[in-house]
């Protein structure tokens, strides 16, 4: 059997191995019945044990095959959409928001700059395909641009990665536990640490309001993208534009949140950008493979007219189309 031998930067300490992993694997590979080491030159490891290791330690080795999760295969621009108006974080606590999103340009809010500063979107492109061409990515101005906290912070918020600590520090690929794999064993979640943790959440106190403006003493009324009439406890009462993004004025303004979505898909829709409204109040969906649940899904809803479009609302929409929706 040929074989290619490639040197790890550091090595993996037994101890670091999980001992569930150990005594898991099949007998025949490089561990006894006690999670030991056999003595031995060359065994094969099962698939599952593989997998669990590159996870953790795959960083370690050149060309380690690279798992990316979903979000990490986004483009760019969508991967900034997704991200609108939320904030985000580095490793040295700095907080920053994506705010407006007009090619080539990203706008990003920061604790010094809280008007914005623009970005190039080119700079989180070269970044992403270094991640899913390499698996890591140095944090540093001459490899990801100027402002590389942020390139870092845009990078944490994807599942599977981790920081290695370092200088400069490594943004490195570290998939979840592939899915599927073998729990026979009674292996539970591994994960340190209080799996529950106190948050403290603003209220949106508006929200009762708009319900009572909305939908009065009625039991069912009509999503205003797919048209189809479901009992009010499903359906939203929906911001056009981001609330996060809205003055206080447009938050308050009944054009902007006048519009009621349904739980069944089209408020998730319209909120990830796969739908959204054109100046003449047409529903327009994005490209995605065809034959898919997804494709039915937005050919349904496109060409419709959606009926909270007004010339009140169309500005709102439009903020939508232009920076929200996946073109």
């Amino acid at each position: 059997m040929r074989t290619i031998y490639r040197e790890a930067s550091r090595g993996v300490p037994l101890a670091d191995i999980p001992h569930v992993w150990r005594t898991d694997h099949s007998l025949r590979g490089p561990f006894n019945r006690k999670g030991g080491v056999k003595q031995g030159y060359l065994f094969r490891v099962d698939e599952v044990f593989f997998e669990r290791f590159i996870e953790r330690f795959g960083h370690r080795f050149s060309d380690a095959p690279v798992v990316l999760s979903a979000e990490a295969k986004d483009s760019a621009p969508d991967l900034l959409r997704r991200l609108l108006g939320r904030e985000i974080t580095t490793l040295k606590g700095g907080r920053s928001r994506i705010i407006d999103i007009r090619p080539p340009y990203v706008l990003v809010a920061t604790e010094r700059s809280p008007k914005g500063e623009q970005i190039l979107i080119a700079d989180v492109e070269v970044a992403l395909e270094d991640l899913r061409a390499r698996g890591r990515v140095q944090i540093h101005p001459t490899e990801v641009g100027d402002y590389s906290a942020f390139i870092e912070a845009l990078l944490l918020t994807l599942p599977g990665v981790e920081a290695i600590d370092g200088t400069p520090p490594v943004i490195a690929v570290r998939f979840p536990a592939v899915s599927g794999a073998s729990t026979s064993s009674g292996e539970a979640l591994t994960y340190e640490g209080d799996l529950n943790r106190p948050v403290t959440a603003a209220q949106r106190r508006e929200q009762s309001a708009l319900r009572q403006l909305l939908f009065g003493a009625a039991d069912t009324a009509a999503c205003a993208l797919c048209g189809k009439i479901y009992p009010i406890r499903f359906l939203i009462a929906a911001h056009i534009k981001m609330r996060s993004l809205c003055s206080d004025e447009e938050r308050r303004d009944l054009a902007n949140i006048a519009m009621p979505a349904c739980q069944f898909g089209c408020d998730a829709l319209y909120e990830a950008g796969y739908i959204s409204v054109d100046s003449n109040g047409v529903i327009v969906s994005s490209a995605v493979e065809e034959n898919s649940a997804l494709s039915e899904r937005l050919k349904s809803l496109t060409g419709r007219l959606c009926l909270s479009f007004s010339d009140d609302s169309r500005r709102y929409f439009q903020w939508h189309l232009s920076t929200r929706f996946r073109d």
